[in-house]
């Protein structure tokens, strides 16, 4: 829904205080969101030189890649050598190497990182890089969809993305919650469906799992489950839901001979890459920018800067405070009557504030 309105008399561009806060919050939620899936990227240094990482921000360059070839690139790479292409993100990868300036695109050389193997044979692509998501293969966003509004939810083994409308099963209330396992995954590791959280068997392991990990003859905590019966169908799973799998012997065999073994390691989860990439983007913080930006300044210079700045802000309350109070509405003239008027304000403290020299020492 838009926040901007027209008056009636003069058509306007208009705001209320409250649609003006609104519009503040979304955009530090998208910021969180950001910080959570870039932070852990230094937009100046090609991944490949790290292997195979863990887990990594990608994207996928559609103009590359209408050659018919699948590639995915890094988050430097995307900024500074497809900066004019048609670039997809793709959230997070596991396990990959960045392709960009490889064999698949030797056309477009890697500025960062140019001398690479010819391929990366351990990467692993979806349609993803193809720009099509879920089982209904249309890209996101879809341009001929009635609505978008329909929020999608990865797979935590294929890494797919998908509807929640074609996941083949009601969400969950807490869904969002929810790690999913899509349809196609339990069909092809179909133990995994005895963890799914309305399956009786995955109230043993939640009992039995505590005991079992004290012990070093862990038994198998998936043996007493007899139901081969149920429907295979996509699967939630709750918090913490890597500590509840079976460790037996058998079933340790039985992740590795699957390649699943990386997924279920709790360094996997996309709550500690999100954790690492906050704690990184802390240093981009807006205060933390000031504050070293002032350590460069002189004291004097310094406290002025840290004036104008409280300054600022207190104006800026009582303004929208005011503004609140009466009819509420903010019009582009106010804004420029705000700025003027503290521009003013600001001359008036120049003319009567005493500012010692640059050299002053006190």
């Amino acid at each position: 829904m838009s926040s901007i309105r027209t008056t009636t008399d003069e058509q306007e561009p208009t705001v209320t205080c409250s649609e003006l806060l609104e519009q503040i919050q979304d955009e530090e939620e998208e910021l969180d969101r950001e910080r959570a899936l870039y932070g852990n990227c230094d937009v100046d240094t090609c991944t490949y030189s790290q292997g195979y990482v863990r887990r990594q921000a990608l994207f996928a360059c559609m103009t590359c890649n209408s050659n018919g070839q699948v590639t995915g690139i890094c988050a430097a790479c995307a900024y500074h050598c497809h900066a004019n292409h048609e670039v997809n993100e793709l959230y997070t990868k596991r396990c990959f190497r960045c392709d960009c300036g490889n064999s698949k695109l030797i056309h477009q050389p890697c500025k960062l990182y140019p001398n690479k193997d010819p391929e990366n044979s351990l990467n692993k692509y979806n349609d993803n890089f193809r720009g099509l998501y879920c089982s209904c293969k249309r890209p996101y966003p879809d341009k001929e969809a009635a609505t978008n509004d329909d929020e999608m939810r990865q797979c935590i083994i294929c890494e797919d993305w998908f509807h929640g409308q074609h996941l083949g099963v009601p969400l969950p209330m807490e869904d969002n919650q929810m790690d999913i396992i899509c349809q196609a995954c339990v069909s092809k590791y179909s133990f995994l469906a005895n963890y799914d959280d309305s399956h009786s068997a995955i109230q043993t392991a939640l009992i039995d799992n505590s005991v079992a990990v004290a012990s070093n003859n862990q038994p198998c905590l998936l043996s007493n489950n007899t139901d081969n019966n149920s429907e295979v169908h996509t699967i939630f799973l709750r918090d913490g839901w890597r500590k509840r799998l079976c460790r037996c012997a058998q079933c340790c065999k039985l992740y590795d001979e699957f390649n699943l073994t990386p997924i279920f390691d709790d360094e996997d989860a996309i709550e500690e890459y999100q954790k690492q990439a906050l704690a990184k983007s802390e240093n981009l913080d807006a205060d933390k920018i000031i504050a070293d930006s002032l350590e460069n300044l002189g004291y004097v210079r310094k406290l002025e800067v840290l004036s104008g700045i409280h300054e600022f802000k207190k104006s800026l309350g009582d303004f929208l405070r005011e503004k609140a109070n009466s009819d509420g509405l903010l019009t582009a003239e106010d804004v420029a009557k705000f700025f003027e008027n503290l521009n003013e304000k600001r001359k008036e403290q120049q003319k009567t504030m005493f500012m010692p020299p640059d050299t002053c020492k006190f």
